[in-house]
Formats: structure tokens, C-alpha cells, sequence
């Protein structure tokens, strides 16, 4: 029944009890019998491009300033690991994923590699990118569990949701896709709220 949530993502139901994932967008990367791991798409975090670069690259976050991306804000993956930057980017179509990367369906990659970070910020490699803190993660048939109990609401790949959606509009855009109202909806389950 779950065997194909990733690639793809999770929408958090309007019940979700865990402040971590509450209106969340998750892109699914991978899911197995031993687990699930996913990143947050619509949570930003306090810190900025700059000010992440600032304490792993000064020069770096010069030239993030210089092209005018200090600003944007980095985003929170999830709980899990949140010392460790991720890069969420479309590849070419002939582009190798480098060592540590996860291909998600056949054009989005997360990496979590310095060089593919300063690739993008130089302007080498072109296109759109976020940076996130942490991921989240499931152990085997966690995620199954949560899913059953109205939790999360399974949603097919689309790339253009993790880019070219703003990231306040992400939750309330990915409800839409699934069908819903925004606001109009609540789930079954044991944490369901009338």
C-alpha cells in the first residue's frame, strides 16, 4: 500500500500534533522496509544564506552577498541531524549525482556536499536551490503507522512543488493538488480534533 512514497511527498493532515511537522511539506527521498528519510520543504529557519555561510566560509558568504543571495533564508529539513546542510537542486539530465547525494525522482538531487553548495552560490552550476538544516526521519514502518492514522497524506512527485511554489504557499498549494480545501478538511485518526 505505501510502497511507492518516495520519490514523492508527504502533506501534513490539519491534525499533525508534532510542532516539528505541523503544516509541513515533506519530499520524500527515499522509503524502505527499514525506514524513510524526507526534508522539510515551507519551514524556514531564523538564519539566512550569509549568515550560514559566515561560520563555514567567509568568502563564500561573500560572494553569497555579492550575488545577491545572502538573504534567503535557510530552511529546516527536520529534527534529525540539523548541524548538517543539505542542497536541494534540479540536475541536468546527464548529470552524475556526486558521492552522499540522493536522486530524488528523475531531476531533483539532495546533497550534502560543500562543493555542490558553492557550485551554486558561485553561480557555476545554474538553476534554483535550497538549503536545509537536518532531515527527518522514520524507522521501518513508522511512517506506515503514522500514514494509517491520518497523519500524513501521501502526494505524487511534482517538481515545480519544490521550486516554483513560494514557500508560505507550499502547504495550502500541495492540500489543493491532493484535491481539498485548505482550512475545509480534517482527519480520521487518534489525534484527530473535531
Amino acid at each position: 500500500m505505501f510502497s511507492e512514497l518516495a520519490p514523492g511527498f508527504l502533506i501534513a493532515a490539519p491534525n499533525m500534533a508534532d510542532p516539528h511537522f505541523s503544516r509541513s511539506v515533506v519530499l520524500m527521498a527515499e522509503h524502505n522496509n527499514e525506514g524513510a528519510i524526507g526534508f522539510i520543504l515551507n519551514r524556514p529557519t531564523p538564519l539566512t544564506l550569509e549568515g550560514l555561510l559566515q561560520s563555514v566560509d567567509k568568502e563564500l558568504a561573500d560572494i553569497a552577498m555579492d550575488k545577491g543571495l545572502g538573504d534567503r533564508p535557510v530552511l529546516l529539513g527536520g529534527p534529525v541531524q540539523r548541524h548538517i546542510a543539505w542542497v536541494l537542486y534540479q540536475r541536468e539530465q546527464d548529470d552524475e549525482l556526486d558521492e552522499g547525494s540522493i536522486g530524488v525522482g528523475s531531476q531533483l538531487v539532495v546533497g550534502a556536499s560543500l562543493d555542490v553548495l558553492r557550485a551554486f552560490v558561485s553561480g557555476e552550476k545554474p538553476g534554483p536551490f535550497h538549503v536545509l538544516l537536518g532531515y527527518s526521519g522514520w524507522g521501518g514502518q513508522q511512517l506506515e503507522g503514522e500514514i494509517t492514522q491520518g497523519s500524513w497524506l501521501p502526494l505524487e512527485l511534482g517538481d515545480d512543488l519544490a521550486f516554483e511554489t513560494e514557500i508560505e504557499e507550499c502547504w495550502d498549494e500541495a492540500v489543493k493538488r491532493l484535491g481539498l480545501v485548505p482550512g475545509g478538511f480534517m482527519m480520521g485518526g487518534p489525534g484527530a480534533k473535531a
